[in-house]
């Protein structure tokens, strides 16, 4: 066991006549180290890219809210009253008559 551990440390299965198979074989795990380590940046990236597209996407909900908000208050019909005011125009005491027209066609 000890023999063992102490080959290992030495490094001597790298250096022995049948070392070519270890060479392969540690070649392939580094191929594979770096194959994960990229794939694992990749997918970082993408996480980031999904944060702030999901961020960009709730400050535009609450853009897209505060503008439907303030366009409904424009249209209110209190709202025009008071912007009316300034050029001295009032609403109507009748409310408005509506015409049909017929084409004959």
């Amino acid at each position: 066991m000890r023999k063992n551990i102490l080959n290992l440390l030495k490094t001597t299965y790298l250096t022995d006549e049948g070392a070519s198979k270890n060479w392969k074989f540690i070649t392939f795990l580094f191929i594979l180290a770096t194959i994960m380590i990229t794939a694992s940046h990749q997918v970082d990236s993408k996480v980031y890219q999904i944060a702030n597209s999901t961020q960009d996407l709730q400050r535009l909900k609450s853009e897209f809210v505060t503008t439907r908000s303030q366009l409904m208050h424009l249209k209110m019909k209190t709202a025009i009253e008071k912007k009316l005011l300034s050029t001295r125009i009032e609403s109507p005491d009748k409310p408005a008559t509506i015409i049909y027209v017929q084409i004959d066609g």
